[in-house]
């Protein structure tokens, strides 16, 4: 059964995105929040997209032979698909729900070549009745932190597969995804979204986690 609710409908459950950059600290702000909520008797559930059984990457990775807006446009439907019978239903039913990345990483990347703009990947993302989270939060950290971070930690299964569908980015291209995040949460701001923007080098996990929870608990 598809669920399509329209973007200003209001719903029992509550809806955040988590998005950053690879290695600046989405995990470890998921997890604690988790906890956290847990502890209040809240019920909540996390989803990291690419990760679902149902999400097509290969669709993904064929689109980027044709440019940033096919390559935005596949990973809307494979997002409009997820949300439709995952997401959706889940915020229907009164839960928390938590996305390990979102829309932000679409703004975010598809945008750096200049290729397509940050206000025609929202409009792709609405017109696919995508619904808009009820928070948003932007982890980002220092480039050499992130490679650090990435130095000391083993290489998932995806990311051990040559042909991972996020890609090998060179120093300097990092740097234009950490910086274009400043961006993103800007334009986040200008179209009515609160957004939660963490500087991760230097972390207080449990601190911010709490910070989060104040946002939620004045609207739960």
């Amino acid at each position: 059964m598809q669920f399509i609710i329209p973007i200003n409908m209001k719903r029992k459950g509550f809806f955040i995105v988590v998005d950053g950059p690879s290695a600046s600290g989405k995990d470890s702000i998921i997890k604690q929040i988790l906890k956290d909520l847990s502890r209040l008797g809240i019920k909540a559930i996390s989803v990291e997209e690419t990760k679902e059984k149902n999400y097509d990457g290969k669709k993904i990775l064929a689109a980027k032979q044709h440019g940033d807006q096919e390559v935005a446009r596949a990973i809307i439907n494979q997002r409009e698909k997820l949300y439709q019978t995952k997401i959706i239903p889940q915020l229907l039913s009164g839960t928390l729900v938590i996305a390990n990345r979102g829309e932000p990483t679409t703004l975010s990347y598809q945008t750096l070549n200049r290729e397509i703009t940050m206000d025609t990947i929202w409009d792709m993302h609405r017109n696919k009745s995508i619904p808009l989270p009820d928070l948003v939060v932007v982890t980002n950290c220092s480039v050499k932190e992130a490679i650090r971070r990435e130095s000391l930690r083993k290489l998932s299964k995806e990311e051990k597969d040559k042909s991972f569908m996020s890609g090998k980015f060179t120093t300097d291209d990092r740097k234009l995804i950490h910086a274009n995040y400043q961006n993103v949460k800007k334009f986040l701001e200008k179209k009515g979204l609160d957004v939660i923007y963490l500087s991760t080098d230097t972390m207080n996990v449990p601190q911010e986690s709490r910070r989060i929870l104040r946002f939620i608990k004045k609207y739960l």
